[in-house]
């Protein structure tokens, strides 16, 4: 009884964004906002998804979380990468022990963090996201709370195929292409500073950003024009989005393939 009505009060904090969202990435960037509230810890909070079989952020509770993931994505090797590949918890992390990610834990540590645990929930078979769990306090995570960040996972892993549904009638997820097509276009122009100014992504995503506000130009643009620039060829299309067929009326509990996998 506990877990339902915990579930419920998970859904209720959820409609809301689920009613006001446009796209995937805002619906899950707004329940990255809530986690703290919901799973009752202080701390920094993101969810993960693979996207053409990378890991990505799709929603951070600041900076810090998304910065802590990056790092994995980059190194391939951390909880959230394990969690997204194999469908395991990794809870109760301790940084000042951990030494299976070593990468990882030298970027957390700097950020503030002593306490980290990943969280995978299943959208469909094959397909899942990842709640990555910060504190800077120790031993943040203990049984209980993690109970709660799993049953959170899965209150929203659950929903993304309704969110998709009702962006699809709304849109016919046009929002959803243009945010994997404006991604990839932003990845690839990465790749691109990263060689030319012999930099880190951190540091050609930032030249990205203020060359995109001293513009006042949408960052996607900024980064086609980049690409075009230095290599003589407008940008690649990502591959092709792949649309399952919609289900007539299924029920918000039923799971369909339309999460990037």
């Amino acid at each position: 009884m506990l877990d339902a009505a915990f579930r419920h009060d998970v859904w209720t904090r959820l409609e809301p964004s689920l009613r006001e969202s446009t796209a995937i990435d805002s619906y899950l960037q707004a329940a990255a906002d809530i986690a703290a509230d919901v799973i009752e810890v202080v701390g920094s909070y993101s969810f993960c998804t693979s996207l053409y079989g990378n890991p990505i952020t799709v929603g951070s509770s600041d900076r810090a979380a998304w910065d802590a993931d990056q790092v994995e994505f980059d190194t391939e090797d951390g909880p959230c990468v394990e969690a997204l590949r194999t469908g395991t918890v990794l809870k109760a992390i301790d940084l000042a022990e951990e030494r299976r990610w070593p990468a990882w834990v030298a970027v957390a540590s700097l950020l503030g963090f002593s306490s980290a645990a990943g969280i995978p929930a299943e959208v469909s078979p094959g397909q899942r996201i990842a709640l990555n769990l910060y504190a800077t306090a120790s031993k943040a995570f203990d049984d209980e709370t993690l109970q709660r960040a799993t049953l959170f996972a899965e209150e929203v892993a659950r929903t993304i195929p309704a969110a998709v549904r009702l962006f699809e009638a709304d849109e016919r997820a046009s929002q959803l292409e243009q945010a994997l097509a404006s991604r990839s276009t932003i990845d690839q122009a990465l790749g691109v500073l990263m060689t030319q100014n012999h930099c880190t992504r951190d540091t050609a995503f930032g030249i990205l950003r203020r060359a995109s506000q001293y513009r006042n130009v949408k960052v996607r643009d900024v980064a086609a024009t980049i690409i075009e620039r230095f290599t003589g060829h407008p940008a690649a299309d990502p591959p092709p989005f792949q649309r399952p067929t919609r289900p007539g009326s299924a029920p918000i509990r039923a799971s369909v393939n339309n999460m990037p996998g």
